[in-house]
Formats: C-alpha cells, structure tokens, sequence
C-alpha cells in the first residue's frame, strides 16, 4: 500500500479552529508517518485556507485544496447544530485527486491520539466504507434498513474510491438526501447508511470512541462492541469524537476528554481561546450537572418545562 496517508476532511469557516485542533493532534501523534491532507470546502474564506495549510506545512507534510460548488448543496436538509458542511463528506470520493484510490475521512470535531498507520492499513476488501457502529441507533425502520444489520457512524471512514467511483456513489446519495429531505434525522449519515448497509465493514470502535459510550448502559455496549473492544475504546481510545451537540469548547460541556481539545488548543494560535457567556447562572447550572449528573438534569430541566 502507497506510504502516505491520504486523509481527507471538510469543515465550514465556523470550525475553523476545531479543525486546527483536530490536525494539530493528528501530527503531534504521526510525526513517523508521511501525511497528505485534502480539505474540502464550499465556503472556507481564504485568510483560513491560509491558516490551516500553513498548520499542515509547518509539519512538512502535504496540503491540498478543493473548493465545492455550494449549488451542490442548496436543496440538503440540515437542522439543530449542523451546517451543510456535513454533506460535504459526500463529494469527497468522487472529487478527489483520481490517482488515489483509497481516503481516510476525519470529521474535524475529533482528536487523534495515537498512529494511524494501523487504521490505514486495515483491509476493507471490496466494501465500500470501513466505519465504526453507532450504538445508540434503532430507527431502522425510518430510512428503511433491514434490521439484521448495523448502523454506522460516519464521523471516521475509509473510503474505497475506486468502488465508490464504480457505483457513481455521490449521484446515487444525493438523489435519496433530496428525495428524503426531512426524514434524514441524521442527514449524510442516514443517507449514507440506507445505500451502503450491506457494503461496510466494520472497525474496532477504539478508533471512533463516541460520546454515547459514556451515557449508554454497559451491558447494552458490550451487546454491540463485546467487552474488550468497548474497554479499549473508554480507556484507551485512539480517535476521541465529540459526537452530539455539546463539544468540548462548550463551557457547559462535561465529556470525560474534553481536556484533551485544550491541550492541543494550546499548540495553536488559538491558545489564548476562553469561553464565551459564562454566566453566574451556567456556572451554578454546571456544577449541579456535575454533582447529579447531565442526564439526571435534563430530565429535571425537561419536568419543569412541560410544568410551566
């Protein structure tokens, strides 16, 4: 397999410093590893173009550019903490550099914590995706997947091009997002999942430790990762991703590594970050969370709501 890693990732100008951060632990953990980095955007201006190839450069790996077509995205549902940069991941193997046949996608709200050259190297065979279960996952019936199989997670994916190319992928995709339109509660990745159920192969979840590992019952994870895999994952993860609308540059946010966004915050020009509307109210609010639980408050929050 080619020695460089093709790691492709997409992001609108809003995530421009969570992207910073998510190269910066990329590269602060492959420093053995040659790493060619293909961003995609519809939007990015160019003063953070410049920002993030002078991040990859300064580790003197590769940088390429792809500016999309924002008319690609007009008619894409997108609803609650999300852009239409989520559909972005859907161009990515059809509008990539021909020559390479198989991509690494990062979503840019992760951090990366060990090497990579293990993930890169895992053989998918002919199936389209290498992705990681989404274990919360039970609308089955909505997007119209045979329950039999698993749903995944499209934040991490290894991406076969070659068969992707084959299918015409990104056409197919993009006629069920518009088709479907608000029934995609997940958006991309419900799209993504309807058309390629049976053509993934899944990954141990240590490489896409997602933040439902930390709020759903053991006994149900181990049901979907068995016991060692999940163990790993809490423990040991080698990709942490802040899944859900709450991430870590959140004041509110309680994730077991937030810390770890702000250690590598600090080795970019963003390290002088704070949080923003901190408040006498969501100081009190957090350490209630923090004694009684984030769960236990919503449902305290919620009870009170319907009340009133």
């Amino acid at each position: 397999m080619n020695n460089t890693i093709h790691i492709a990732c997409a992001a609108d100008n809003t995530y421009v410093q969570h992207t910073g951060v998510m190269l910066t632990s990329l590269f602060e953990n492959n420093s053995n590893n040659a790493i060619h980095i293909h961003f995609f955007s519809a939007d990015f201006t160019n003063e953070n173009k410049l920002i993030i190839e002078k991040i990859v450069k300064s580790y003197n790996q590769l940088f390429s550019f792809y500016l999309l077509d924002k008319e690609l995205f007009k008619d894409c549902f997108v609803s609650h903490h999300v852009s239409y940069a989520t559909y972005y991941r859907v161009v990515i193997p059809q509008e990539i550099n021909p020559e390479i046949t198989r991509v690494l996608y990062l979503d840019t709200d992760i951090i990366v914590c060990k090497d990579l050259l293990e993930l890169w190297n895992t053989d998918i065979g002919n199936a389209v995706l290498g992705a990681i279960k989404e274990p919360s996952f039970t609308e089955f019936d909505r997007i119209q997947i045979p329950p039999t199989y698993s749903y995944f997670n499209a934040g991490i994916l290894i991406m076969n091009v070659v068969e992707w190319r084959k299918q015409n992928l990104t056409s197919t995709l993009f006629s069920f997002i518009k088709s479907y339109q608000n029934k995609l509660t997940f958006w991309d990745q419900d799209a993504l999942n309807a058309n390629l159920y049976n053509q993934w192969k899944t990954i141990s979840p240590k490489w896409n430790q997602q933040s439902a590992l930390f709020e759903m019952p053991r006994e149900k994870l181990i049901a979907v990762y068995g016991e060692k895999e999940l163990d790993e994952a809490l423990n040991n993860p080698s990709i942490i991703h802040y899944t859900g609308s709450s991430k870590p540059w959140d004041y509110l946010n309680l994730h077991p590594y937030k810390n770890e966004y702000f250690n590598y915050l600090k080795k970019t020009i963003w390290k002088n970050y704070r949080f923003k509307n901190v408040t006498v109210t969501k100081r009190i609010q957090k350490l209630i969370m923090r004694i009684i639980g984030v769960k236990r408050f919503q449902k305290i929050v919620s009870l009170i709501s319907l009340s009133s």
